[in-house]
């Protein structure tokens, strides 16, 4: 179900007040007044601002004669979204106007496949990295053009590569990002290393564990949810295991042999969290960090306003940085979710709808996502600095480094989550061997698969 809405100014409900006013980094720069220089692209015949760095939005738009149509989830994100990229194209664009349907994320692509055909659909919509794939092959999201150098100078490679056709070009602006990483307690490490430095590697875990732990007391040096692949795998892709190498859903990477190595290791880390996986809930693990009785945990941004308050009940400050390599010194990979605009294919004003779809990726467009939702700009992290709100955050530049050596996979099928988790537990918890775990994953995805 959709609903429309019209702007009528800025939300109110936000985390941050939203600065206005302030420039636009330089890869999502805005034309100062004055007329462009104008180049025509080699496709479409659209008008190209080299020096501004954005298409030249289409009369009608410009001239407010017609509005142009976006596609959001969250009310109060479409109005912030309108009002900074009103304040900053003021100069450029004075009257052009916009109008705005609620469209769920999961929906978008399906109901523009039949909303656009029939003329009625956004000229922008909103929607999940996973479901930029059927976009392109049902002809729905439109390529972005002249601003993919734009997007990958501001942008994590892998971030582009999730919304990139087979093509080489780009089909969706990636807006925000979210992965799990290291959080740790700054103060407590400073009391028992000398030092408020994290660990670079389980084997640093390791060795304050050494000294630090103490079973009988539940005191640990490090805590996370073991049962689960969401957590583990962070682990098992440092040790050289990836899920789904080919991108094919029928070859989710169980049979790869580094698994089975991969999972040995994995299972040698219960000396440092030796706990069964069933008394290991996000809940608790995230409220003995809370309280500020354990150096190390393995969790996500959503609670960051848990931790917060802890750290200011308990006297201590924590940092957030990538979680720790395996033995093998890889990177330590994740699953990352992320949130996308695309331009419909279907929009009689793609340069218009390029030019929103960009700007959410601009310095006031992450700004404006910020302050309304609290969620993290999916931009590089030295970008974030000089965004309002985000450069009062010092926990953001830690989920944006671990998102970008996270894996964005296609859409997983509900049954890789059970089998991976039931071969997670079956290693930590020693039901079985690492390579009976990872033979019977192998089995067990094919059952359900039906393959």
């Amino acid at each position: 179900m959709r609903s429309k809405g019209a702007y009528a100014g800025p939300s109110m409900n936000r985390r941050h007040l939203l600065a206005a006013g302030g420039g636009v980094a330089a890869a999502g720069a805005l034309a100062a007044c004055g007329g462009p220089e104008e180049e025509e692209t080699e496709s479409g015949g659209l008008e190209w601002d080299a020096d501004a760095q954005q298409y030249v939005i289409e009369e009608e738009i410009a001239s407010g004669e017609v509005p142009l149509k976006l596609w959001f989830e969250n009310e109060d994100l479409a109005n912030a979204q309108i009002a900074a990229f009103k304040e900053a194209f003021k100069d450029v664009y004075p009257d052009i106007r916009f109008e705005y349907e609620l469209v769920a994320q999961n929906d978008a692509v399906n109901e523009m496949s039949l909303a656009g055909e029939a003329g009625n659909g956004g000229d922008v919509f909103m929607s999940f990295y996973d479901q930029v794939a059927r976009a392109i092959e049902e002809g729905t999201a439109a390529p972005l053009g002249e601003y993919e150098s734009v997007l990958k100078s501001r942008m994590a490679e892998n971030f582009i590569g999730a919304v990139s056709g087979e093509d080489g070009q780009i089909y969706a602006v990636p807006v925000t990002t979210e992965s799990i990483a290291l959080m740790y307690n700054k103060t407590l490490l400073a009391a028992e290393t000398g030092s408020d430095q994290p660990a670079a590697t389980w084997e640093d875990v390791k060795a304050l564990a050494a000294t630090y732990n103490d079973p009988a007391a539940n005191k640990w040096t490090i805590r996370w949810v073991p049962g689960e692949i969401y957590y583990s795998y962070s682990v098992l892709s440092s040790m050289g295991w990836q899920a789904y190498p080919a991108g094919d859903v029928a070859e989710p990477g169980f049979d790869d042999p580094a698994l089975a190595e991969a999972l040995e290791y994995y299972k040698g880390l219960r000396e440092v969290w030796d706990v069964p996986s069933a008394d290991a809930t996000p809940e608790t693990v995230e409220a003995e960090f809370a309280a500020g009785n354990t150096p190390y945990i393995i969790t996500g941004p959503w609670a960051f306003s848990a931790f917060d308050t802890g750290a200011a009940d308990n006297g201590f400050e924590y940092g957030v940085t990538t979680i720790p390599a395996a033995a093998s010194g890889d990177p330590a990979s994740s699953f990352a979710g992320m949130h996308v605009i695309a331009v419909s294919a279907y929009t009689k004003y793609p340069a218009a709808a390029r030019v929103f779809a960009n700007f959410l990726a601009s310095d006031a467009g992450a700004a404006a996502l910020y302050a309304t939702t609290g969620q993290i700009p999916a931009l590089n992290p030295d970008l974030l600095t000089g965004i309002a709100g985000l450069s009062e955050d010092p926990h953001v530049a830690g989920i944006v480094a671990q998102g970008a050596q996270a894996d964005l996979f296609p859409q997983l099928p509900e049954y890789f989550w059970s089998t991976a988790n039931e071969m997670t537990v079956a290693v930590w918890d020693d039901l079985s061997s690492s390579a009976d775990a990872a033979a019977a994953a192998v089995a067990g995805y094919d059952e359900l698969a039906g393959l």
